[in-house]
């Protein structure tokens, strides 16, 4: 968790934008790899990447949104861009009270099994509801890893090789 994200995230949310359209113009930044490159350039100037966001064409961004991305150039920030996405998402969900867990299996899970984890995560955390963001990790083996509020709950094969091999 990076503080400088998690402050540009509140700032926004703040200002008003909403999740989908920071998720829209930061999908448009990100999406063209010689694009992404050159505003995370350092090489590249404050002026030049903010003459580059004003001639793109897809990129609609206005208001406190633009002020924001213009920010981010002067700053020379925009590496920041992804993980401001996700600190604003996981502010807008723990203002609903809910938790965002990253939950990596080597299969994809059954709904049966995510619902009793969910209620497991709400008792131990105190969350009305959480959401899951699913990746399959085939270096699992099998089992599970749980990641929430900066807890990691290590279910998985590797994990139980790991610690078996530290006991030895």
């Amino acid at each position: 968790m990076n503080s400088t994200a998690v402050q540009y995230a509140g700032a926004l949310r703040h200002a008003g934008c909403t999740l989908s359209e920071l998720r829209r113009t930061a999908d448009c930044l990100t999406g063209c790899a010689e694009l992404w490159d050159a505003l995370c350039s350092p090489a590249v100037s404050a002026r030049e990447k903010k003459a580059v966001l004003a001639r793109l064409p897809a990129f609609d961004a206005r208001g406190e949104l633009r002020h924001f991305y213009l920010l981010l150039a002067d700053k020379n920030r925009f590496a920041l861009l992804p993980e401001i996405v996700r600190q604003f998402r996981l502010l807008e969900l723990r203002e609903n009270g809910e938790g965002l867990c990253v939950f990596r299996s080597a299969r994809e899970p059954e709904e049966q099994s995510l619902g009793a984890l969910a209620r497991l995560l709400c008792a131990r955390h105190g969350y009305r509801a959480v959401t899951f963001e699913i990746v399959t990790d085939e270096t699992l083996l099998g089992g599970f890893t749980a990641e929430i509020d900066g807890v990691t709950y290590d279910k998985s094969v590797r994990g139980q090789l790991r610690a078996l091999a530290h006991d030895l």
